[in-house]
This record gives structure tokens, sequence and C-alpha cells, in this order.
């Protein structure tokens, strides 16, 4: 019984009470920013955003962060409001249906006819340090963008990537601008 004020004394030190600062978790989005004019004709009709998928270890809501030592760390106080798979389909969405490429474009879910399916693989996002200093912060997102016939022929693979300065902290603005970025690159190609 004798011990238990002095455990109670003890317990606010053990459990970093008494720390000087927590830094605060900063929750970011992705969103499609246009970052150009599309002049471009209506060419495959109907567009259906079927799969979006994002390549280990970037699918995770812990931002992924490339090192000058080669190693990939997981940034704890800078995560995606949701797994990037999940922020990205309303990104793709938003990036067909500016491109001005398809007469309409549907959810996955849709019950709407499609006369292409898009799938977009994401094959790096990952904030890169391997620069001198804040000023060496980019946002980077490299892409592999299909576009699939509804008997499921491949009709076109687009690749591209994008990169954004991030060194302000501003990383949902980042990682926003890459990604966009690498969409209009890989559907000006689809032109």
């Amino acid at each position: 019984m004798r011990c238990l004020p002095a455990l109670a004394a003890a317990l606010p030190m053990v459990s970093g009470c008494l720390s000087s600062s927590v830094q605060p978790v900063s929750r970011w989005t992705i969103d499609y920013r246009a970052g150009g004019k599309y002049a471009a004709a209506v060419r495959y009709g109907v567009a259906r955003v079927s799969q979006v998928s994002v390549r280990a270890p970037y699918d995770g809501d812990g931002m992924s962060v490339l090192r000058a030592d080669g190693s990939v760390a997981a940034d704890a106080y800078n995560l995606f409001a949701a797994s990037p798979s999940q922020l990205l389909r309303g990104v793709v969405f938003d990036a067909l249906s500016a491109s001005g490429l398809f007469a309409f474009v549907v959810n996955g879910s849709s019950a709407v006819a499609s006369d292409v399916s898009v799938e977009l693989l994401v094959t790096r996002l990952a904030l890169d340090c391997r620069g001198d200093g804040d000023a060496g912060r980019a946002a980077r997102a490299e892409i592999v963008l299909r576009l699939v016939e509804p008997r499921g022929k491949l009709m076109k693979a687009l690749v591209a990537a994008g990169t954004a300065d991030a060194a302000d902290g501003n990383y949902g603005r980042a990682f926003s601008a890459a990604v966009s970025r690498a969409l209009e690159k890989a559907l000006a190609n689809a032109r």
C-alpha cells in the first residue's frame, strides 16, 4: 500500500505527460489540381474508373519518405487522411472528367455501361528527401494509367511521373500537384 502513492506520482513521468512538446499529427488529402487547359475532343465515350491501386510500401496512410541512404521511412507525424488508393479514386475521376477525352466518367460501382475502363497503378508516391536540406524535399508520383476495352483488351498503357516542391511543408498541396501532373501527362498521351 505504501508504494501506491509513489507509483501514482511517477505515472505522469512514465507516460510522457511532462515531456517538452508533442508534435501534432497532420492528415493530408490529395485533390486534383488542373494544371492546364484541355482542348481535346471526346475520343473514348463513357469511362469507368475501375481500379486504383498503390504499390507497397506507398499504400499505407503513413507518408513514405525516400532518404539519401536508399531507405524508405514512414513519417509518423504526416499521414494521409485515408489510404492513398481511396484518396486517388476521386482524383482520377476528376482528372478524367477535366481531360475532355471522355463523354462521361462513372465510378466503378455505377450500373452505367462503359466504353472503356480506366485502371491506375501508382508505382511510387513518396516525399523525396534525398536532396540537400528543406530545398531538397519534393513530392513524387509515378503512375501507370491503363485504358481497357469492355472485353478486357488493353488499349493503352500510359506511364508518367509528376513532382512538386514540398519545401514549405504543405504536403497536401505538393502531393496534389505531383499526382495531378502525372495524370495530365498520361492523359496527354492518350489523345
